[in-house]
């Protein structure tokens, strides 16, 4: 009606004036009204519905354990960081471990169940029921955590939250990722390994500081390539400097590692000084008490060259890592250390931690706690902790010590 009497006031004749104007005041004023008690009517309803509406996000309160004292509190999640894919946890933190189990005893393939087992899996699992934890392992490739001197993709793109039984090395390492506690002692400790000659002597001995040498590292495992170059030459007291690091291949990397030291292509490799020992032996002679369940992923006849074919010249060099083996690392701001650390903590000590420690024969290398026997309370060194400057050994050994 407005719009019909705007648009006849402006084609009416003049002698209607005064009955035009009046009619269409009134339609006016009319509609305007209605306009008004519509739009008062609207705003009522819609403060009685926000009297009754909270604009906040629905949550869940739940009861939880704090996880240092066990005591019950009330969680105010999120309980985890967030994985794609992976559903959160509910009503507790849920914590997806990975590894690849193909280093006895810290993680392997059970041949019977075909699940991951070893000393880091039954940590976190023991750890997860005694601060109510829902604990998952999974398997992937050690270059899905770190490979190239940088965060491998599957922990960089959450497939998992952390990765398990990383030396807390310094580097590149400690710049792209946060470290739990550890749960071993510092034990392990890197070394250099070269050719032998025929006459057992080592093709490079221990004065040498590498210089226009070819080393090897093992890719995607410790101790990482640039490690090197924060460790002294035990055997002079001065740093290693002018060689140059040749990576493995992602694939069997310890064992491509070794093959690029006996073929030529380097003159060197570092790796962990264990190394050597474990994959000659575990899992490779019949009888040994570290034999694993499932055969083990390595070359057994290429490592039965230690000490005939193969030796380190260096030993004991710890100054690589800030700390030992630890049972989680994560992309660096997750925050997972909050929930691992206390708990970890907790669990270390207990008896079960002994229990486990004593298990997978590595008591020795666990912080003891008072239900730890006393001999576990004096230090005793493995060869390969030793100095090479301080080796009762010989190369035959596969420890080379200080050329006189």
């Amino acid at each position: 009606p407005v719009e019909r009497c705007s648009l006849y006031s402006r084609m009416k004749p003049k002698n209607v004036e005064g009955t035009t104007r009046s009619r269409c005041s009134l339609i006016q004023a009319t509609v305007g009204i209605s306009v008004l008690v519509l739009v008062g009517v609207v705003v009522c309803i819609c403060l009685k519905s926000l009297q009754d509406f909270d604009c906040k996000a629905p949550t869940i309160e739940t009861p939880e354990r704090d996880i240092a004292s066990g005591s019950d509190v009330r969680f105010q999640g999120p309980f985890e960081p967030s994985l794609p894919g992976i559903m959160a946890g509910r009503s507790r933190p849920k914590i997806v471990f990975a590894t690849e189990p193909n280093w006895t005893p810290y993680t392997f393939v059970d041949s019977t169940t075909g699940l991951s087992v070893g000393m880091a899996p039954d940590i976190a699992k023991g750890m997860g029921e005694l601060c109510n934890l829902d604990v998952v392992i999974t398997q992937t490739k050690w270059t899905e955590c770190w490979v190239d001197q940088k965060v491998g993709r599957g922990l960089l793109n959450g497939d998992f939250h952390a990765c398990m039984t990383y030396t807390y090395s310094k580097g590149a390492r400690d710049r792209y990722m946060d470290f739990s506690h550890a749960f071993l002692l510092d034990n392990k400790p890197a070394g250099i390994l070269v050719r032998l000659n025929e006459d057992g002597t080592p093709e490079i001995d221990g004065t040498h500081n590498l210089e226009g040498k070819k080393v090897v590292h093992v890719n995607g495992w410790g101790p990482p390539k640039d490690g090197l170059g924060f460790v002294v030459n035990n055997c002079t007291g001065e740093r290693f400097t002018g060689y140059t690091m040749v990576p493995s291949s992602t694939e069997n990397p310890n064992d491509d590692a070794l093959s690029k030291l006996l073929d030529g292509t380097a003159d060197a490799m570092w790796v962990y000084v264990d190394q050597s020992e474990h994959y000659k032996n575990a899992g490779c002679i019949a009888g040994n008490p570290n034999k694993t369940s499932s055969f083990p992923d390595w070359d057994c006849a290429k490592w039965a060259g230690f000490g005939t074919k193969f030796a380190y010249i260096q030993t004991g060099l710890h100054s690589h890592a800030y700390n030992g083996t630890t049972l989680a690392v994560s992309k660096k701001g997750s925050g997972l250390n909050e929930i691992v650390n206390p708990c970890l903590e907790r669990y270390m000590r207990t008896k079960e931690y002994y229990e486990v420690c004593a298990k997978y024969g590595r008591a020795k290398d666990c912080y003891p706690n008072p239900d730890f026997p006393e001999e576990y309370f004096t230090t005793t060194s493995s060869v390969w902790d030793i100095k090479t400057s301080n080796l009762p050994t010989r190369c035959q050994d596969g420890y080379c010590p200080c050329p006189l």
